[in-house]
């Protein structure tokens, strides 16, 4: 009876595992860039398509489409593009998509690859003004044959959709603090307001820093497209040791510079400012804008402890 009962049980555990092999043989993981996006109904929850390279890829309604520091419906993404976009109807997010570069003042002068002086090694690709490209991780089942959806079409359904413009990083010391203009310079001439990387946060609300000036993006406090924004709720702008950070000058009292060293207990509600001399790493993407280039954060980790010395023991 024993050995019967250890048959059936190890029977039923391969019946499992063969389920579950066959589940994980129907989902797909697509990556790509994102060569179209349509919708098939502006004025309701509406599901649509996005074309991943040469994949199409079915977006169900009410599915949430995931960017850097949102959530968003297919809906949403078409509504909260850039105003440029919003008028044409188009999504904004393939390179070909006409709205995506942005307009240029008549009076600023054109971009150049000698202007830009971003640190980089030989395996860097070289600088361009081109638009960044949006690209696409996607985790998707085939639906079946015998399915409604199976016999209207047989193009994988998204299950998940995570969207980041370029995904470029960016390291280095940053070497001057904008306080006027709400920017960080990073490898350039300590001190100075030149050279190296202007960095920029995509901060559309002006949570933790507030912009003005070159480089500047016309969708709220500098951001080129808001839907590719910092977390402002879990702070990925933010110190190693998590503290939420900020960039001095337009916020006031919020990003004060007696926060820093931190001592004690730190107040929640306080940021706590960024400063020439400190190490850090930005995710990103870099934008030209009236011919100044840009790299456009979503997430910045300042590596350097703002904590005490005698605080840290």
């Amino acid at each position: 009876m024993a050995a019967r009962g250890a048959r059936r049980t190890g029977g039923c555990a391969l019946a499992l595992l063969l389920c579950a092999g066959a589940a994980a043989a129907d989902e797909l993981r697509i990556d790509g860039e994102i060569k179209g996006v349509a919708i098939d109904d502006r004025s309701a929850r509406s599901g649509g398509t996005l074309l991943v390279g040469d994949r199409r890829v079915v977006v169900p309604p009410g599915l949430l489409i995931e960017f850097p520091g949102a959530a968003l419906t297919l809906n949403e993404l078409f509504a909260r593009a850039p105003g440029r976009c919003r008028d044409a109807g188009a999504a904004g997010l393939a390179v070909t998509d006409p709205c995506r570069r942005p307009p240029r003042d008549p009076a600023a002068r054109a971009w150049s690859p000698a202007d830009d002086k971003t640190p980089r090694t030989t395996l860097d690709p070289d600088p361009t003004d081109d638009p960044p490209a949006t690209k696409a991780r996607v985790v998707a089942t085939i639906p079946p044959e015998d399915s409604e959806a199976g016999r209207k079409s047989r193009d994988p359904v998204a299950t998940k959709i995570v969207l980041v413009r370029d995904e470029r990083s960016l390291s280095g010391a940053v070497t001057f603090v904008s306080q006027t203009q709400g920017y960080l310079r990073v490898g350039g001439a300590y001190g100075i307001d030149a050279g190296g990387a202007i960095v920029r946060l995509n901060d559309p609300d002006a949570r933790q820093s507030a912009q003005s000036g070159i480089g500047c993006g016309g969708e709220g406090n500098c951001s080129p497209d808001a839907r590719f924004r910092l977390d402002a709720n879990h702070y990925s702008v933010r110190f190693d040791g998590g503290y939420p950070a900020c960039i001095p000058g337009g916020l006031g009292d919020a990003c004060s510079a007696s926060s820093r060293p931190v001592r004690g207990i730190a107040d929640a509600a306080r940021l706590i400012p960024i400063r020439a001399g400190d190490h850090v790493t930005a995710l990103g993407a870099f934008e030209v804008i009236d011919g100044v280039r840009i790299f456009s954060a979503h997430t910045l980790v300042d590596h350097t402890s703002p904590v005490a010395p005698n605080e840290m023991n």
